[in-house]
Parts: structure tokens; C-alpha cells; sequence
């Protein structure tokens, strides 16, 4: 955990979308993909890649821990006896992913399965992990010791053939924010090689702390996250800002998680600087706002911190957790949304108040992209829509150019309304960190 970003800088950062085809993902990134796209609750051992004669799943170079085709055969078998008799809780394919960090009790896990999680941070022991397989869980956990100084190989080693194969591991956690800690790049990168060389098939990942960081460290591990805990030191837009940067300087292919802060501050008093007052929680606003920038700005999952902070440290923050889970709860309604495709658009804006068209991050102050749906549902059927997040206290007026020009109205998703529009523009209100959804758009002429 961090204070705040003292370097905080107020720029603004170039902006561009592309849409990236299936073709272009290398072999590695593929299966890391599929990986965090299969259901994110990989409890069987079916839901995993593995490797095969040419090099292994999840490793850097195809020349580490290759298999013979024996050995490739042996797995083989092994996985379609698991199939049959694993017998274990499976989410639907396409689960999107939500985590939770700081859960470190079996008892825990069962409320929050409930409340709609599919991944924990969570110990390296057999028991939680089982515990978490019965609850459909995947765990993200550190492989015996973190990347540095103290990192210790033959811990590591050990903890990779003992716990690699269990089918509720998600992926092995190198080191949380190296760039905060002065882990150099070329550390963590020695202590990826090491589990990957320890035969690991699970992907792993790190957390960093600044998105500008993460043109050193952000093509490291397997699954790159980001962590920016703003309130209330920082405006909300610094956390959407540090994504855009992570996402922008990693491999578009390559799994990005952005981590949210669900916590107040003052539940870790050894981290508040003298002087602090009026700490407190993000608001349901808030957390709602930060969930969908980190969809509009590319992020292909989301973790919330923390667990430990909202439900353990004196119990006081329950307002706070069942915000968290109708947030949650609606993404999980979402999840088509949240699995979509961006979609590049030539796209206008424009502010009623000129005065506050820019965040505090000099960017946009609503943020709006061009989703596909592929695979729709009853809520969202296929096509294609337009996200639209407040990232700023203030209301806007704000106008947006369609991607083409209809004759139809544009709906605004669970809201029981249509939007405003001449065929060409559309123009809403938006209320203090407000998201809108329109869509299905209308075909275009």
C-alpha cells in the first residue's frame, strides 16, 4: 500500500484506439487470453492451456521446460481424466473477471463467491486453495517469495511443484507496485524466469503503481495490473489516466487488470502522512465511476481493494461493502458490455461549458468509447454501443458524434429512455460521475 503519488503531474497524454485482430496475438498471448477469458473461475483443471511438443504454456522463451511427447501425451491424458472426474464449479465461458484482494481465510470465501467475485489474492496453501475450488474461485498467490532483493529461488521452486497443478490457482503473483518498492525491471523480470523455469503453467502477474512505469515493467509478467487509490487526495481522473498509460505502453494483447480502491484510508493509519484529515470511502458513485473507466480505457478486468479493509478491520466499512457488491452485482449483469470489442470511431465531442471540458488529467472530461458485442443476451443483444463515464463532481452537458448517421433512437441501457439525437449527434446530461450506455445503435443509413 501507498500514501498518494507525490509526483503527481497534471498532462495530458496522446490517445488512440485500435482495434486489434485475433490474428495478430502471439502464441503466448493467446493462451494468456484465453486464460483470463475461459471463465476466470479455472477450478477445473480442463479450464487451463497445457503445453505442448514446441514450448510451454505462459513461457517467455518457447526454449524453457520443453515437454517431450511422451510427456506431452501423459498431460494429455490427464486432462481429459480431470474432465471426466473433476466433478468441481465451473463459471459460464466468458465469465468477465472480478477479484478481491486481502482474503486470506477459507471462512471468507463463500460470501464473497456470493457476492459475485471470481478471483481472490489469496495464501499459497493447499487448504484455501481447495476451499476456494469448492466456491468456484481462482486465486491469484505469491509462488513462496517476492521479486527482489530477499527473493529466494529454491522457496519458489518449491512452492511451483507443489501447488502448480492445483485447478483453483489463477496465477502466480510476482511482486505488488516494484516501481513503489525500487525493484528494478531487471529483478523482476529474473524472478519471472525462475517460475516459469520451475515448470509453472499458470500465467503470472504483478501489480504496479504508476501507469508511467509500465513501459518498463508492464511487459514483464503474463497479466500486467495497475493499482491507483485516489480518494480523496486525488481526482478520480488520475486513476482512469494511469490506465490509459499502462494500457498504452503494454502489449495491446496482453491481459490488463486495473485494481480499484474500495477502502478509506484511515483503516491503515501507519499510511497517512501528519495533517490528514476528512478521509473516507469512495462512494458508490465512485466506485461505479472508476469500474467503468477502467472498461473505457481498456482494462480487461478488475480487482477491488480491499476485503480485509471493508469486512475485517473493525468491521466498519458495511455500507461501503454492500455498495461494492451492487456495483458487482451489475457488472456481472453487464458482462456482455464488459466483454466487448473496442471499436475505433472518428470521434466528436463537445462541452455546453467550455470552462470544464478538461479533468484534472487535462483529458476529456467524460470518456466515451465504441463497444462491439459479439455475444449478446437478453439485457444486451448484439451490436454496437457507446460507454460514456463521468470522470469529474461536476455535471456535464455533453454531445457526442454517432459512428454513422440513423433514422432511429438511440436507447439509453436500463434506463427507460432514449437519448436525444438528430441522427448525427447525440446530447445528454450527466450528473456527477454518471455512466451512460447507449445502445443498441440504430443501423446506419
Amino acid at each position: 500500500m501507498v500514501i498518494c503519488d507525490v509526483d503527481f503531474r497534471l498532462q495530458a497524454i496522446a490517445y488512440q484506439v485500435t482495434e486489434e485482430s485475433p490474428n495478430s496475438l502471439s502464441g503466448r498471448d493467446k493462451r494468456v487470453k484465453r486464460h483470463i477469458e475461459s471463465g476466470c473461475r479455472p477450478v477445473c483443471a480442463c479450464a487451463f492451456p497445457i503445453a505442448w511438443p514446441g514450448g510451454l504454456a505462459f513461457n517467455r522463451r518457447p526454449m524453457v521446460c520443453r515437454l517431450q511427447l511422451g510427456q506431452a501425451l501423459g498431460l494429455f491424458a490427464a486432462a481429459l481424466l480431470a474432465l471426466g472426474t473433476a466433478g468441481c464449479r465451473v463459471a459460464r465461458p466468458g465469465a468477465y473477471p472480478i477479484g478481491l484482494y486481502s482474503v486470506g481465510s477459507e471462512t471468507n470465501l463463500a460470501e464473497i463467491a456470493d457476492a459475485g467475485f471470481s478471483l481472490v489474492a489469496g495464501p499459497a496453501r493447499r487448504g484455501f486453495l481447495d476451499a476456494a475450488k469448492a466456491n468456484g474461485i481462482g486465486v491469484m498467490a505469491s509462488p513462496g517469495s517476492s521479486a527482489g532483493d530477499h527473493f529466494n529461488p529454491a522457496k519458489v521452486r518449491s512452492t511451483v511443484a507443489k501447488l502448480d497443478g492445483h485447478p483453483a490457482l489463477w496465477s502466480w503473483y510476482l511482486i505488488d507496485e516494484p516501481d513503489m518498492q525500487r525493484v528494478s525491471p531487471e529483478r523482476v523480470e529474473a524472478a519471472h524466469r525462475v517460475v516459469k523455469r520451475a515448470g509453472a503453467s499458470k500465467p503470472t502477474s504483478l501489480v504496479l503503481f504508476r501507469g508511467d512505469e509500465a513501459q518498463w515493467y508492464g511487459n514483464i509478467a503474463d497479466i500486467t495490473m495497475i493499482d491507483r487509490y485516489p480518494v480523496p487526495w486525488l481526482p478520480l481522473a488520475n486513476f482512469s489516466q494511469h490506465i490509459h498509460k499502462t494500457r498504452l505502453a503494454t502489449n495491446a494483447e496482453r491481459p490488463l487488470i486495473a485494481v480499484i480502491q474500495s477502502f478509506d484510508w484511515a483503516a491503515q493509519p501507519e499510511s497517512i502522512l501528519p495533517g490528514e484529515e476528512n478521509l473516507r470511502p469512495p462512494t458508490e458513485r465512485e466506485l461505479r465511476s472508476m469500474t467503468y473507466s477502467a472498461l473505457a480505457r481498456g482494462a480487461n478486468g478488475i480487482f477491488y481493494y480491499s476485503y480485509a479493509e471493508m469486512r475485517l478491520k473493525e468491521r466498519k466499512y458495511p455500507e461501503l461493502w454492500e455498495a461494492l457488491k451492487r456495483v458487482v452485482k451489475e457488472v456481472r449483469r453487464r458482462e456482455a458490455l464488459f466483454a466487448a470489442d473496442h471499436v475505433w470511431w472518428p470521434k466528436a465531442h463537445h462541452f455546453e461549458n467550455q470552462d470544464t471540458r478538461f479533468n484534472a488529467a487535462l483529458e476529456a472530461s467524460v470518456q466515451s468509447v465504441l463497444l462491439r458485442v459479439k455475444r449478446g443476451d437478453g439485457l444486451l443483444p448484439p451490436g454496437h454501443y457507446i460507454l460514456a463515464v463521468n470522470t469529474t463532481p461536476l455535471p456535464h452537458t455533453y454531445r457526442f458524434r454517432l459512428p454513422w448517421k440513423t433514422t432511429g433512437q438511440v436507447p439509453v441501457l436500463e434506463e427507460g429512455r432514449h437519448a436525444t439525437t438528430d441522427g448525427s449527434w447525440v446530447v445528454d446530461r450527466f450528473d456527477p460521475f454518471a455512466v451512460h450506455v447507449y445502445g443498441p445503435l440504430p443501423a446506419g443509413k
